[in-house]
């Protein structure tokens, strides 16, 4: 019996599986100890010769990225720490690929022997733990960091929110490691032009895009490289580099997005912007910290170049994945203070606007703001030159506290791109309480605002309530609400309970065909409690739907409500007017006997 001498050898994780399988089939199929020994090595050396017999190519950058998903969604953030630390303190060697498979061998308490692949089966540790282990996520740090690329970036997408990627600018180039180590600052400093800087980088990262089919994160690298280069720099110069930088990189995903096929391409979009959020809040921020001592020397260059490459971004006629022309609006906030920047940047947006031509005759017919959304879209497209000149300039005009001027550029331009700025100072005026400028931007917006545009339509009914409350003499933004239904429904009815009109509330109802079980309870106790009369005519009509629905389930249900609306003749002190409603209901429907029966059953007949 030496053929069954292995059973003695200490055996790995994966090997007493597959013994454990031969006994199962040992069992099933009374099968002789020899032929257990032959179909064990059978299987053994299939398994080897998978892991042995190939050579230790390079591993290829597409395998590290399915094993970062695979450690991702498999992998707890504690355990894969615990691999950093194997990794970092130099336990890991031997890697190599084999083939399909990743081999490393880690020190721990024992020698573990690891073996990653792209199938779920070939993943397997010799240590103990079942499952993905930390001497799994050890090897996998390893491997990159024996490519040339950052493990770091990898430990911080696996235990961070963040995409999972390796990419390209992680390699393992020698030169472009040491740019990005380096921060990437070869041949250029803090004195070099912001043009000379805007060249570099696009020679330098210029088709980092191609590595973004699925995600931003290439990006993030080679923006945490250019963040880096003016690590050192003045403040003032430090935010308008790194504005532009993100400026940069948002543009790269504008080129990245257009890979996308038509299938997927509004999947791709919504995952690009959640990524990209948190770069455009930075550069927000950056942008509010701009001050006077930006407009010095150097800063004034580097102002005038972020103004001109936020015009030509939101100028474009393609779609585009971002609001450039927010962005736009982020830096004009902080140069608005300064008298001379606007006027040089009006006389600019007014020469693109002059270079663009004359308005179409779809943009003329659509100039009313209440002209059909079709013919406002069809101008849109057809002067798509003229929009964000004619906005920007709106949004200078407001600023100045030109809104009249500003509302009649803003006529000329889609609803879409338009909408937010009306939106912003529509607030303004409501906050600074300056009626009658407040009313200019709210007739514009209702005129606008529509079912079909959602984000639009409730920020509008936002502020009409706002208006209501605080000017409560005025009809107009009630007016506007309800001329919003059926879409503003929750909006007015929130509103006139607020304002406690309880009878116009009652009104709603019975105009939107509602029924009392239909309504939020918490609102009908407390009408019952302080104007029970104005929900008598709701039952009336609640009690009438259900007996012309003539089943047995809607007469018991038309007998609750009627004992429901006893009770509130009862605290309305009319106790005769529900004697006589009940007496005309009863001879209404006498032949309906079902229904007659549920009255008795339900004690409202005696």
């Amino acid at each position: 019996m030496r053929g069954l001498a292995f059973l003695a050898s200490p055996l790995s994780a994966s090997s007493r599986k597959l013994l454990t399988a031969g006994f199962d089939l040992w069992k099933h199929f009374e099968l002789s100890p020899f032929c257990l020994f032959f179909w064990y090595n059978g299987k053994n050396a299939e398994k080897e010769k998978r892991v042995t017999a190939m050579g230790a190519d390079e591993i290829s950058e597409s395998f590290l990225n399915e094993l970062e998903r695979k450690i991702a969604d498999y992998t707890r953030k504690e355990i894969i720490s615990r691999g950093w630390d194997y990794v970092s303190q130099g336990k890991v060697s031997q890697v190599k690929q084999a083939g399909s498979l990743l081999i490393g061998v880690v020190s721990g308490t024992d020698f573990y022997k690891v073996i990653l692949g792209s199938r779920f089966e070939d993943n397997s540790c010799s240590c103990p733990y079942t499952g993905w282990c930390k001497h799994m996520a050890a090897v996998y740090f390893a491997a990159i960091k024996q490519q040339g690329g950052q493990p770091e970036r990898a430990m911080e997408r696996l235990t961070g929110a963040g995409p999972v990627k390796v990419s390209w600018v992680e390699k393992a180039q020698p030169e472009q490691a040491a740019s990005l180590s380096a921060a990437a600052t070869v041949g250029l400093s803090e004195d070099a032009s912001p043009r000379e800087w805007m060249d570099w980088m696009e020679r330098k990262y210029g088709q980092t895009w191609q590595g973004c089919r699925h995600t931003l994160h290439p990006l993030q690298s080679v923006l945490s490289a250019l963040k880096g280069s003016a690590r050192d720099w003045p403040k003032p110069l430090q935010r308008m580099h790194w504005m532009y930088s993100i400026l940069f990189i948002l543009e790269q995903a504008e080129r990245a997005v257009r890979l996308s096929d038509a299938f997927s391409r509004y999947y791709q979009e919504m995952s690009f912007t959640r990524m990209a959020e948190p770069w455009i809040e930075h550069y927000y921020s950056l942008a509010t910290q701009l001050t006077a001592d930006t407009e010095e020397e150097t800063g004034l260059a580097w102002r005038d170049a972020l103004a001109a490459y936020l015009r030509e971004q939101a100028g474009r006629a393609d779609a585009r994945l971002f609001r450039w022309n927010q962005l736009y609006f982020g830096l004009a906030a902080a140069l608005l203070h300064n008298a001379e920047w606007r006027e040089d940047e009006r006389l600019k947006l007014e020469k693109l606007l002059e270079a663009a031509g004359p308005p179409s005759s779809a943009s003329a017919d659509s100039e009313d703001a209440s002209a059909p959304a079709s013919s406002q879209e069809e101008a849109g497209t057809s002067d798509a030159g003229r929009n964000f000149p004619l906005t920007a300039l709106a949004y200078l005009d407001a600023a100045q506290g030109e809104d009249s001027r500003a509302v009649e550029r803003l006529k000329q331009t889609p609803p879409e791109p338009a909408s937010a700025l009306a939106l912003e100072y529509a607030k303004r005026r409501l906050e600074s309480r300056e009626w009658e400028k407040f009313q200019l931007w709210m007739d514009y917006l209702n005129a606008i605002a529509d079912g079909k545009r959602g984000g639009l339509l409730q920020p509008f009914l936002l502020l009409c309530r706002e208006a209501d409350l605080a000017q409560q003499e005025n009809p107009t933004w009630q007016r506007y609400m309800i001329d919003k239904m059926p879409y503003s429904y929750m909006a007015v009815a929130d509103l006139l309970l607020e304002k406690g009109s309880f009878e116009e509330w009652a009104d709603l109802q019975l105009a939107m065909g509602l029924r009392p079980d239909e309504l939020d309870p918490a609102d009908m106790r407390l009408i019952a409690k302080r104007a029970p009369s104005v929900l008598i005519p709701l039952y009336h009509q609640a009690v009438e739907g259900w007996i012309s629905m003539r089943n047995r389930q809607s007469y018991r249900m038309a007998v609750k409500q009627l004992k429901k609306l006893e009770k509130l003749y009862v605290a309305v002190k009319r106790p005769e007017a529900w004697k006589i409603y009940l007496e005309r209901t009863v001879a209404k429907y006498q032949r309906m006997r079902a229904f007659q029966e549920e009255l008795r059953k339900g004690t409202i007949l005696k």
